[in-house]
């Protein structure tokens, strides 16, 4: 449900079709569509300008005046209605919304008078009308903000577009002069040939892949150098590349097992019993419950330990029973010294003191006294960049090359394991890990 209302609500409308009486009977609503004609008649707007896709569930009506630049989300309850069509609030609305307008301060009007479901219908319409050294900075914004285009954007607007995009600064190429880009593809996803957002880094492409719609495949491509329209260098930003529509190019879907509902039952048969018998343990280590503004919570440690499951079953890593104790340990502790979900570099270290202040140990959990101490390190670690965590490893007295070895490894495999919780498996695993477990353990 929730991922629902986010695509409708970061999506483009797809269709454009009046608001009859009959569409609104078909939405669960106490609203007649009568009242509504009436409440819009009030405020001196016209129902013929209600624009309604039938395919979407919450945000699918919207009231679309593209001469007057007004824009209205129309939630069809009588409540809402009534305490969000205030006819003075909607007179200042319109006249701040058509002076930016007037002004061209283009920036201002989509960030703040166009809801993104509308904001592809209102630039194709008006990109015209955006100076040509303006116009590609325009896109680019509004484009940053719409989590699902739709296939929504005109090949040949786009074109147009990027035609005034200013000389991009250029990932680099390879020994044959072409750029390989990877594309994260969902169920969602535009096919390969028709795509205009890439990236450089294949990790950036996993995450968009199952974000986006239940990840299907990872495409690789080569591209020319001069086909990039633009480049945001940084994992924050995607490492995203856009590509002029109708690019040609050599691409292939890397090898990897589609993250839907015909195969993430197979990886997760063989976990299910250890997940069962330590996920059990997470619920009594004080960790709080997760809500859409905290993630570092009980189910992230769930996710964590799924992972580090999964890799443990279907990797083919040549693990001892000790490392798997270890991913297991670290997966259920790695985060119980973490006060905020923020940027934290020393939540690694105050997990450990708190796991000595508190004395715990875990259920099942059999380690030597050494195994502890490189467990413990990793806590300590896995919150710093890679290199100064294996710097640390490294300085770490007391352990011989070969321990080092082996913790260096360890390291890298629950740093990803961490990583991976950020990618999920399109929110399955999610719900699996917060509703499915005995009610025994929580």
């Amino acid at each position: 449900m929730g991922q629902k209302f986010y695509m409708e609500v970061r999506g483009s409308m797809t269709r454009f079709e009046p608001l009859t009486e009959a569409a609104l009977n078909s939405l669960e609503t106490d609203l007649t569509f009568t009242e509504l004609v009436q409440m819009l008649d009030a405020c001196d707007l016209s129902i013929d300008h209600v624009v309604h896709d039938p395919g979407r569930k919450f945000a699918s009506t919207f009231y679309a005046d593209y001469e007057k630049g007004l824009y209205l989300t129309l939630y069809p309850g009588r409540k809402y209605l009534k305490d969000h069509l205030s006819c003075t609030h909607l007179e200042t609305w319109q006249q701040k919304a058509a002076a930016a307008l007037e002004r061209k301060t283009w920036p201002e009007y989509y960030r703040l008078y166009v809801p993104v479901p509308m904001l592809i219908y209102d630039f194709q319409q008006r990109y015209q009308d955006i100076s040509p050294a303006e116009v590609f900075s325009v896109w680019h914004s509004i484009y940053k903000r719409i989590g699902y285009s739709n296939g929504m954007w005109n090949p040949d607007i786009l074109e147009y577009v990027f035609s005034q995009a200013s000389p991009p600064s250029l990932p680099p190429a390879d020994a044959d002069g072409r750029v390989t880009l990877y594309r994260g593809m969902g169920a969602l996803s535009q096919p390969p040939e028709k795509a205009i957002s890439w990236s450089t880094h294949p990790g950036n492409a996993l995450w968009v892949a199952t974000h986006f719609g239940q990840g299907t495949h990872i495409v690789v491509a080569k591209v020319r150098p001069e086909d990039i329209v633009a480049y945001d260098e940084g994992y924050r930003v995607e490492n995203e590349v856009i590509l002029r529509p109708g690019t040609e190019k050599e691409w292939f879907y890397e090898d990897m097992i589609p993250a839907v509902k015909e195969t993430v039952p197979l990886l997760l048969a063989p976990t299910l019993l250890d997940f069962t018998r330590y996920g059990c343990l997470a619920f009594g280590l004080g960790y709080p419950e997760e809500n859409d503004f905290q993630i570092h919570g009980v189910r992230h440690v769930l996710r964590v330990l799924l992972l580090s499951l999964l890799y443990i079953h279907h990797s083919g890593d040549l693990l001892t029973e000790a490392d798997r104790q270890i991913l297991i340990y670290f997966s259920l502790l790695h985060d119980i010294g973490r006060v905020s979900d923020g940027r934290e570099p020393t939540h690694g270290a105050q997990s450990v003191e708190l796991i000595h202040k508190k004395g715990i140990r875990l259920r099942g959990i059999r380690l030597s006294r050494k195994d502890y101490r490189i467990a413990e390190l990793l806590i300590r670690c896995h919150c710093l960049d890679d290199q100064e965590g294996i710097t640390e490893i490294h300085a770490t007295l007391g352990l011989s090359l070969r321990d080092k070895k082996r913790a260096c490894k360890l390291y890298e495999i629950c740093k990803d394991m961490d990583g991976l919780d950020r990618i999920r498996f399109n929110g399955w695993i999610t719900g699996f890990c917060g509703r499915s477990m005995p009610a025994a353990c929580r």
